[in-house]
């Protein structure tokens, strides 16, 4: 009977641990936004130029925010926004300069920073530079498994941050 004991807590123990996954670029992107608001200057405009400063997630380690997958978000974001064009007037270089992740904790708070450069592609100018912090809090009432609730965190964070991005393209009256 002890071993039995010793066997069910070792496999809870694992089931509830599991192996860390990245966020997600379709967790992460913005569906909707007011396109009534955006600045038509920018309609079918931006391209990306580069994306750096993510981190891949090791199946061992922690869940983290990737370049590919950010980046994909962001442009699967801008096509919603209807802003996205593959050889944009502008360019749209991306830089994830922070990630603030809890170790553990019931409600997991994460706050990604990211700096974005919007570049004319003609003159070389830069139209605008931005640097945008975005909090956010997943609850166990989210995910009760720590590992999956830092996930939801991390691209939650991640979408308001594209989400302040697009802001940035409305029109402020």
């Amino acid at each position: 009977m002890k071993y039995i004991k010793i066997i069910f807590i070792i496999g809870l123990i694992l089931s509830l641990s599991g192996c860390a996954q990245k966020a997600l670029m379709k967790n992460m992107t913005v569906k909707h936004i007011d396109k009534q608001t955006l600045d038509l200057n920018y309609k079918n405009a931006i391209s990306i130029q580069s994306t750096n400063g993510g981190t891949e997630t090791s199946s061992m380690g922690t869940s983290q925010i990737d370049n590919d997958e950010f980046k994909k978000a962001v442009i699967a974001s801008l096509i919603n926004a209807g802003l996205y064009s593959r050889g944009g007037k502008y360019k749209l270089k991306i830089e994830i300069v922070d990630i603030e992740q809890p170790s553990f904790g019931l409600d997991m708070t994460v706050t990604m920073t990211v700096k974005y450069t919007l570049l004319n592609y003609e003159n070389k100018s830069i139209v605008f530079q931005r640097t945008i912090k975005s909090p956010y809090t997943a609850t166990v009432g989210d995910a009760f498994a720590g590992i999956k609730r830092l996930q939801l965190a991390n691209e939650g964070s991640a979408k308001e941050n594209i989400y302040k991005l697009l802001k940035e393209f409305q029109i402020s009256y």
